[in-house]
C-alpha cells in the first residue's frame, strides 16, 4: 500500500501561516503610516485655510484678532477642542466654522511626552501684527515638522522644540504672519 503524498505537512503549514503573518503585520503598519501623512495633509491645509481667514480679518481690522478673552501681548491661546467657534472675531463673522484638527483631542500641542492633538491659536503681539497659529504632526519623517524646520517661540528667534534647545515637542507645525521676505515682521 502506498501513502498519498497529496496535502500540506504541519511545517509547511506554519511556514506560510508564519509569512501571511508577517505579511500582515507589514500592511497593518504601512497602513496607520499613511493614516497618519493624510491626517497631517489635512492639518497643514486646515492651518493655510485659517491663516487666510485670519488674513481677511487683518485686511479688514488692521491687527489680527485676540486670542478668545486674551489680551493683545499676552503668552494666551485658544484651542479647536472648544469646537467650530474656537477663534471667536472669525467664526461665524468671516467664516461659518473653523476647521478642527482630525483627533481633536487635547489642548496644548507642544506637550513632549503626550499624544496632544488640537490647533491653538494666541501669543497674539501687542499691536496685533503677528500671531503663533501650531498644531503637532503626527508623522515624525514630516520634512515640515519643528524638529527639522526650528520654528521660533514669539517669532523672535527663541528655538520652540528640544531638538533645537527649546522645551517643546518636536513635531510641531507652525505658521505665523510673515513679511515678503518670509520673515517675522518686526
Amino acid at each position: 500500500m502506498q501513502l498519498s503524498t497529496k496535502g500540506f505537512t504541519l511545517i509547511e503549514l506554519i511556514v506560510v501561516i508564519a509569512i501571511i503573518g508577517i505579511l500582515a503585520t507589514i500592511g497593518t503598519s504601512s497602513y496607520s503610516n499613511v493614516l497618519k501623512s493624510s491626517r497631517d495633509t489635512k492639518r497643514k491645509a486646515d492651518l493655510k485655510e485659517i491663516q487666510k481667514i485670519l488674513f481677511s480679518y487683518y485686511v479688514e481690522n488692521g491687527r489680527y484678532p485676540q486670542a478668545g478673552a486674551c489680551a493683545y501681548g499676552s503668552n494666551c491661546y485658544v484651542y479647536s477642542t472648544s469646537g467650530g467657534s474656537w477663534i471667536p472675531a472669525l467664526a461665524p463673522n468671516y467664516t461659518e466654522a473653523l476647521p478642527v484638527d482630525p483627533k481633536n483631542n487635547a489642548a496644548d500641542p507642544w506637550a513632549t511626552a503626550t499624544e496632544n492633538y488640537s490647533y491653538s491659536y494666541g501669543n497674539v503681539s501687542t499691536d496685533g501684527a503677528t500671531y503663533d497659529l501650531t498644531t503637532r504632526l503626527e508623522n515624525t519623517n514630516d520634512k515640515d515638522r519643528c524638529g527639522v524646520k526650528d520654528y521660533k517661540f514669539y517669532c523672535d528667534n527663541r528655538a520652540w522644540c528640544t531638538a533645537f534647545g527649546g522645551g517643546y515637542n518636536n513635531q510641531l507645525y507652525e505658521l505665523s504672519p510673515l513679511d515678503a521676505d518670509g520673515l517675522c515682521p518686526l
